[in-house]
Order: C-alpha cells, then sequence, then structure tokens
C-alpha cells in the first residue's frame, strides 16, 4: 500500500506522541528524556501551523479505513529571537517498523515544497551522529549541506552525542537582496 502525505491534525497528535516517545525511550536521535504529552503536540502542532510552516504526516488507512500515521514531519522554530524568524529547524521521525520505505525522504519533499519562501530563507538540520548516518545522507540528497558538527554537545543514555548540523538554502533566498525585507 502506498502512503500518503496530509496537514497534521489534533486527530494525529496520539500517534505522533507515541511514535516520538519511542524515540525518547530508546535512542539518542532525540535529547528528550521525557515524551511530550499528546495536549504538548496539540499546542506544537498549531503553534506551528499559525506561523503559516508546514506540519505533514504520511498515513495509510488502517482495516477500518482509518489512518495510520506512520511518520511526521515539520518546519519548527529554529532559535526564539527576533533575527531567526527567517530561519526553521526541520523534525521528521518515522515509525521504526516502517524504515526503509522512502518515507523520510517523502515528508521531507512534502516540507521543502510546503513552506512558504517568502518567510522561510532557511531550515536548519541537527543531527545525533550516531552508527547510522541515514538522516545526515536523507539531508545532503535533498540539498542540504553540512555547516559543522556540535562536539559532546548532548548527554543521554551514557554517553555524550556529536551532532551534525547541516542548512539548506531555499531557492530563490540565496542572496542578501531580493524578496526579503525584514519588516
Amino acid at each position: 500500500m502506498t502512503a500518503t502525505v496530509r496537514t497534521a491534525t489534533s486527530a494525529d497528535c496520539p500517534q505522533i506522541a507515541e511514535i516520538y516517545r519511542h524515540y525518547v525511550e530508546n535512542s539518542v536521535i532525540t535529547f528528550d528524556y521525557e515524551s511530550p504529552s499528546v495536549d504538548d503536540w496539540e499546542e506544537r502542532l498549531a503553534a506551528i501551523t499559525a506561523r503559516g510552516r508546514p506540519f505533514v504526516v504520511a498515513v495509510e488507512p488502517d482495516d477500518t479505513g482509518a489512518d495510520t500515521v506512520l511518520g511526521y514531519a515539520y518546519l519548527g522554530e529554529f532559535r526564539t529571537k527576533h533575527a531567526y524568524d527567517w530561519t526553521t529547524e526541520d523534525s521528521i521521525y518515522l515509525r521504526p517498523d516502517v524504515t526503509g520505505r522512502r518515507l523520510g525522504s517523502t515528508l521531507l519533499e512534502a516540507l521543502l515544497t510546503g513552506l512558504d519562501p517568502s518567510s522561510v530563507r532557511r531550515v536548519v538540520a541537527v543531527i545525533s551522529i550516531i552508527s547510522s548516518d541515514v538522516s545526515i545522507r536523507l539531508h545532503q540528497r535533498f540539498g542540504f549541506v553540512q555547516t559543522g558538527v556540535l562536539q559532546s554537545i548532548g548527554y543521554k543514555n551514557g554517553r555524550w552525542i556529536d551532532c551534525a548540523v547541516l542548512q539548506y538554502t531555499v531557492p530563490g533566498t540565496e542572496s542578501d537582496s531580493g524578496p526579503f525585507s525584514p519588516s
């Protein structure tokens, strides 16, 4: 069956919370020690979409015809200072039992084609460096360039973790002049 990508809704938040919980409890790809609640996810969804940024889910219907969330992705806030308003950070998570189906590519493409280039100039990815570099290679396939490594930046599961920093330049926003006139 082929997954479809659509805008996330609050009804998806329980499944989104469950997907993320797996990574909080079993990995170092997120530095959260505690899983956000469903209410937290609903607030995050509302805040992201209120800024006009994409928050999408890849879904397939289950036996009853209801959508099963296979993964999600969004463009969240990079930093809170006003000067960063045109930069965003992407997040992509898949249910662990559906990896290898190119859903990460599908979700990342949806983010990059769904962003508004008049309000997003750069997308940053901060990726834990682990034995698998799948996330780094995924981002590089879409034009992200590694700009650095934050060494021993996070501590989780009894070890220090490095993070790769990658940056994507939204097409049409390469110069310091042009359509961007911060107000």
